[in-house]
């Protein structure tokens, strides 16, 4: 609570509007330091940058991650899986303006559609739409992801740029990790880190097919200080608010998605802990939304996109505020 000093209220209700006004500060200093956790270590110190995704929500990653880069946090290392691969690679491109302006103007049909088959499928009777829909491989097609990838992302830019990239996916038939760095770094790559098994098929690279990475790495904080010893922080960003609750599954698709996310929130708090342990040199820090986005994975709103950019901007401006003191 902030440090106010006292004065004799003229009147009970002077008193009362004194005492709403200091709680009100502390809410909303509280509030916003729900989104970052106070530096521990050194602000100079090369930082592991961490993206996790989450569909539609990685709207919220791209603004804070910018903000960070904008604000002079000494990015050596962008890592990311999932949607969070796409926001890595454009943000060692370089070229910051073009992924704000990319998460404005992307919309649901640029990032996925149902196969042609899947919609046949619907209009056979019994177990005949099962066979279908197994024969089909995944519910989308990959077509419009890769286009957007394509014109999203400068490969020469990548491998030219003084930031390391780490792009985690998973082998699936191999049960491991698969990794691709700013050497290696392809459309493919990133194709198969954001291809959910079922959702979208299983991308071959170098003769192996490769599915998401969010099944070894959600956020791949371990991967990234394993890749680069010289990093003295790392900041993960989680695009879920502390204490935020889902909505009841009460149908196949909620189900499914409140599944797919408590597993990637609870993968990454606990990848986040397991970093600290094993290298308790490094300060590993969680950054989170002030508040939830209310943002669908699969919903790409053009309004939720938006406000989930600007929040991500402003989450991550009030975590530099937090850091910046401790330079004096």
């Amino acid at each position: 609570m902030p440090t106010v000093a006292w004065s004799p209220c003229r009147s009970v209700r002077s008193c009362l509007l004194a005492l709403v006004a200091v709680l009100a500060g502390s809410l909303t200093l509280s509030s916003h330091a729900r989104a970052c956790e106070r530096a521990r270590g050194s602000l100079d110190a090369p930082v592991a940058l961490v993206l996790s995704g989450g569909g539609s929500k990685g709207a919220w990653e791209a603004g804070a991650a910018v903000a960070l880069v904008e604000g002079g946090v000494p990015v050596r290392v962008v890592a990311g899986s999932s949607a969070g691969a796409l926001n890595a690679a454009m943000l060692v491109d370089g070229r910051l303006e073009r992924v704000s302006a990319l998460w404005r103007s992307v919309r649901r049909e640029q990032v996925y559609a149902l196969r042609p088959a899947v919609v046949f499928a619907g209009l056979l009777p019994g177990w005949l739409t099962l066979l279908a829909l197994d024969a089909a491989g995944s519910l989308f097609d990959p077509a419009p992801l890769r286009e957007l990838i394509t014109g999203a992302v400068d490969f020469e830019r990548v491998r030219a740029s003084p930031r390391r990239l780490l792009v985690v996916t998973t082998d699936l038939a191999g049960r491991a990790v698969r990794t691709f760095d700013n050497a290696t770094v392809s459309v493919d790559a990133l194709m198969a880190a954001a291809a959910v098994p079922g959702a979208f098929p299983p991308v071959a690279v170098d003769g192996t097919l490769l599915v998401d990475g969010g099944l070894t790495g959600r956020a791949p904080v371990l991967e990234a200080l394993a890749a680069e010893p010289t990093v003295g922080r790392a900041i993960v960003l989680l695009s879920y608010a502390p204490g935020e609750r889902g909505e009841p599954p009460t149908r196949l698709r909620r189900t499914l998605e409140q599944a797919f996310e408590m597993g990637m929130v609870h993968q990454i708090r606990r990848d986040v802990e397991l970093a600290r342990y094993k290298y308790p040199d490094v300060d590993v820090q969680l950054v989170a939304p002030s508040a939830p986005l209310e943002l669908r994975p699969l919903d790409f709103d053009a309004a939720g996109i938006a406000a989930a950019l600007e929040r991500g901007r402003a989450d991550a401006s009030r975590c530099l505020d937090v850091w910046r003191p401790q330079r004096r």
